[in-house]
């Protein structure tokens, strides 16, 4: 497996070994002394499930531990992402930021945690970093490449083993199809279109092309080379009637919550449905696997996965050592591990999911990996496609697939517009 798990350090040692570092470096050690502000201000995401109120219930312990003062800050705009550059440009930035990751605009700006040893050993560190450079690190990862599905009608249409290749995948879904089930494959609006075809083409495009951003990057292959195949997948399944415009017409909770009706017999999406299916647990078991390969014998393929929580130090920080503790302490210690765990769902190796049963189901299948890849729309490191706003427009050329474009024409777009972007 490609992320490691991190050595757990108590809390009072990690502020002891850090304040010696700080120290031996000739930095403060966050108390307010040799020019140390002893305050981190950290700019974070606010959701229904990621309240103020979380936050500040996360960071009390090592305030309390550190002495260390930390201002948690919402977007001003509408996400972290409109609100950081906006900040930069300001020159009120904060000192630590989550939920996003370094743009080519912003790494400049950004801390090279490299040389600590605690940001090496994190979740997915290596696959975000830029030519070996770590500066973004994170708690855990959040698996996409899954299905999720409903056992009783797989055993009413007379499924009897889940599929693992493409062609027992179009069996599955003749088969849910043929037995009633109103919507064999869930599709959903907006974002979700366009995440949902990436998620389930994650593990045949990386053992088709390795790395396939560096293959469209050096001009090697195109962007709709690499998805064209998926692409031809769904239109086949829009032509049999397994999904329908209606879907791309109705919101992810309106789709999840069929999905919990049991309506819908394969949903794809990642690890954080659990949230939602441990919030209303269906009347039916629930499934989850990997997504199909080409052939079976390669089965399960590389997991498609994003960095959960992910944080960065600005490296002009008013007190650039108290915001690296403050990292240290998030990504590191079992508590705050745990206490993010419960504010939003994500994988790691080693943690504990047995009163998550739905959450358990998707780690073992995160532990049966046998690698990770990062998807389309990463903005930096070495597997990062060179151009911005890569999941927007997926999303709205791969709907038209709905509307009777076919899986050539999009895939058509796909290059043109990434060539566009590319020289502009």
């Amino acid at each position: 497996m490609s992320s490691r798990h991190s050595r757990t350090i108590p809390m009072a040692a990690l502020v002891t070994a850090t304040a010696m570092l700080a120290a031996a470096c000739g930095g403060d050690t966050g108390d307010g002394e040799d020019g140390g502000s002893g305050t981190v201000r950290m700019l974070v995401n606010i959701t229904d499930n990621l309240t103020q109120e979380k936050w500040e219930e996360l960071v009390a312990p090592f305030e309390e531990e550190t002495g260390i003062d930390v201002q948690i800050e919402g977007p001003s705009g509408q996400s972290v992402a409109e609100t950081f550059p906006s900040l930069l440009a300001a020159g009120t930035a904060p000192d630590v930021i989550e939920s996003i990751f370094p743009t080519e605009a912003t790494a400049p700006e950004i801390l090279d945690l490299t040389d600590f040893e605690w940001a090496q050993g994190t979740p997915m560190s290596e696959l975000y970093a830029t030519d070996g450079t770590v500066n973004v690190v994170g708690v855990g990862m959040q698996a996409q490449s899954l299905l999720f599905y409903n056992k009783d009608l797989f055993a009413e249409a007379g499924i009897t083993d889940p599929p693992q290749s493409w062609d027992e995948l179009d069996d599955a879904l003749a088969a849910l199809d043929e037995a009633g089930v109103p919507t064999p494959i869930g599709f959903a609006a907006d974002w979700a279109t366009g995440v949902q075809v990436q998620q389930m083409w994650h593990p045949q495009q990386n053992i088709t092309t390795p790395g396939w951003q560096q293959s469209v990057a050096d001009g090697s292959s195109t962007l709709g080379e690499q998805f064209e195949p998926m692409l031809t997948h769904v239109t086949d399944w829009i032509e049999a009637g397994y999904s329908t415009a209606d879907d791309v017409a109705t919101d992810s909770g309106t789709q999840e919550a069929n999905f919990i009706a049991g309506d819908v017999g394969i949903y794809p999406m990642g690890s954080w449905f659990t949230t939602t299916l441990a919030a209303s647990p269906p009347d039916f078991e629930v499934g989850v696997l990997p997504a199909p390969v080409d052939d079976a014998a390669d089965y399960p393929g590389p997991m498609g996965a994003t960095l959960a929580f992910p944080y960065m130090v600005r490296q002009d920080a008013t007190d650039v050592d108290a915001a690296t503790q403050l990292v240290e302490y998030l990504v590191t210690d079992e508590e705050a591990i745990a206490t993010q765990a419960e504010m939003d769902n994500f994988n790691r190796e080693g943690l504990d999911v047995t009163s998550d049963e739905y959450a358990a189901s998707v780690q073992e299948l995160v532990e049966g990996a046998p690698s990770f890849v990062v998807p389309g729309n990463q903005t930096v490191g070495d597997y990062a496609l060179p151009v911005a706003g890569f999941n927007p427009k997926f999303t709205e050329l791969v709907q038209g697939l709905w509307q009777g474009r076919s899986a050539a024409e999009v895939a058509g777009d796909l290059t043109a517009w990434y060539d566009a972007e590319a020289a502009g």
